[in-house]
C-alpha cells in the first residue's frame, strides 16, 4: 500500500511539474526574418543614440546590408549601415530570436584593411 501511495505522489508531482513548465514563457521564440531583423536594428539605433553611444547622424541611415552569419559558432543577423559620408560602417548583431548582442563602428579604411 505504501508503494502505491509513493507511486501516486511521484506521478502526480511529475504531472504538476510538466503543467508548471508549460506556461507561456516556455514556448518557442519566434525567429527573425530579414525584414524584422532590419526593423529591430533601426529601433536599436534609436536607443543607442538616446543612450549617447551613437551620434544622431546615424538616425536617418538606411541599412545597406542584412545577412545571416556565424558569430562565435552561433547563427546571427548582422545588419550593416554606412554613414552619409561613406567613411564609417556600423554593424549591429542580433540573435536569431531578436536579442541584441553587440554593435561595432569602424572607419571604412579599417574594414578594407581586414
Amino acid at each position: 500500500m505504501k508503494l502505491l501511495i509513493k507511486l501516486m505522489v511521484i506521478t502526480g508531482s511529475l504531472f504538476l511539474t510538466s503543467l508548471l513548465m508549460a506556461h507561456e514563457g516556455h514556448e518557442h521564440a519566434k525567429q527573425l526574418d530579414q525584414a524584422s531583423a532590419m526593423e529591430a536594428a533601426s529601433s536599436k539605433i534609436a536607443t543607442l543614440i538616446q543612450e549617447g553611444q551613437l551620434t544622431s547622424s546615424w538616425a536617418g541611415q538606411d541599412a545597406v546590408h542584412a545577412q545571416l552569419a556565424r558569430v562565435n559558432g552561433l547563427q546571427n543577423w548582422i545588419i550593416s549601415y554606412l554613414d552619409s559620408g561613406g567613411s564609417e560602417r556600423l554593424e549591429l548583431i542580433f540573435s536569431m530570436t531578436g536579442e541584441f548582442i553587440s554593435f561595432t563602428k569602424r572607419s571604412i579604411s579599417d574594414t578594407a584593411a581586414n
